[in-house]
């Protein structure tokens, strides 16, 4: 599959403020060395418990960060392939990334905060194309957010109404809505369901590859729960304090993960099978690490039933095993 996106060595890291004058005193390592390719059409799902970087994996790829955040500091590549350049987004700065912006939009996971209350429906679908699409005139923009609203189930009668008018399903439509309104080439979904009920979940789950399909998008799928990942994704990446510990097919990392954590992730998932047996259910025991003061060595080493002396000595590297690749040699 021909490579979209290509993400080399990322790290985020935060300062940590702290005594009276707030000098830094730590930092945060939020993602500590993330790698993985993107395909052109494909849909990667990064999972993982809260906590473990794959928003932030996320937002560093749009290249945000730098905005929300004072003083956080990004090193490695995230290569962007628009035709036959290849630009590394991550040390662009704002200006030098404006022409790119377009081609990459992100859907929130709060429906409720992530639409400005004060603007109409009109005027969120229609902001980004007065930004990137200056040339498109006024008749233009109001038929192309028309018939976006209508890919999303939305109708050209909504269009002046405020998102405090509309479901919590019906502002995450608005919410896609907007993202498309540039045609982007690369969709970052950051569990743009889980505040959602879980039959409005499946509504809009199958209206985004709808319009996968149609658009010919590329998508991240951030989420914690498993079984909208395994639904919607071609392969999955598990990330775990930082790091990625296993990628690969989703069907085969959902049936047979190697890594003890993903083993253990994969076990929380409920059953809806009554006689499944609760005790095979895997529940892991030792500390839980922070990323301020990660362990040496492999992360999950103090809560893995596996761990030897070795594991203490350097992160593991991400390894081919059965058709994925495994952050473990003992997995």
């Amino acid at each position: 599959m021909e490579p979209i996106l290509d993400v080399d060595d990322l790290r985020v890291r935060f300062p940590v403020h702290g005594g009276i004058f707030l000098r830094k005193v730590a930092e945060l390592k939020a993602v500590d060395g993330v790698s993985f390719t993107l395909g052109r059409g494909e849909t990667l799902g990064l999972v993982g418990e809260s906590g473990c970087g794959k928003s932030t994996v996320g937002r560093a790829i749009v290249n945000i960060l730098r905005a929300m955040s004072y003083g956080v500091e990004i090193s490695g590549r995230v290569v962007y392939h628009r035709g036959d350049l290849a630009v590394d987004l991550a040390s662009l700065g704002r200006a030098a990334m404006r022409p790119y912006r377009a081609d990459l939009q992100m859907i929130f996971q709060d429906p409720y905060s992530s639409l400005n209350p004060r603007m109409t429906v009109k005027d969120i679908v229609e902001e980004p194309l007065r930004i990137h699409a200056r040339d498109m005139s006024v008749g233009d923009r109001t038929d192309r957010v028309r018939r976006l609203l209508e890919k999303v189930g939305l109708t050209a009668e909504q269009a002046g109404r405020y998102p405090h008018e509309f479901s919590g399903g019906q502002r995450q439509r608005i919410g896609i809505a907007r993202a498309l309104a540039t045609n982007p080439k690369i969709v970052i979904a950051d569990e743009p369901v889980s505040a959602l009920d879980v039959s409005i979940q499946a509504q809009v789950i199958n209206l985004m590859q709808d319009l996968q399909q149609e658009f010919e998008l590329s998508y991240i799928f951030i989420a914690h729960d498993l079984s909208v990942v395994r639904h919607i994704s071609d392969r999955i990446a598990v990330m775990y304090l930082g790091n990625i510990v296993e990628i690969g097919p989703a069907e085969l990392v959902y049936r047979e993960p190697r890594h003890p954590y993903s083993q253990a992730l994969l076990s929380a998932v409920p059953r809806p099978d009554p006689r499944a047996r609760l005790d095979e259910r895997i529940r892991l025991t030792g500390d839980i690490p922070t990323p301020i003061r990660k362990p040496s060595g492999c992360g999950f080493r103090t809560r893995c039933a596996i761990v030897k002396e070795s594991c203490a000595d350097a992160v593991p590297p991400l390894e081919p095993k059965d058709g994925r690749l495994v952050a473990c040699p003992w997995a």
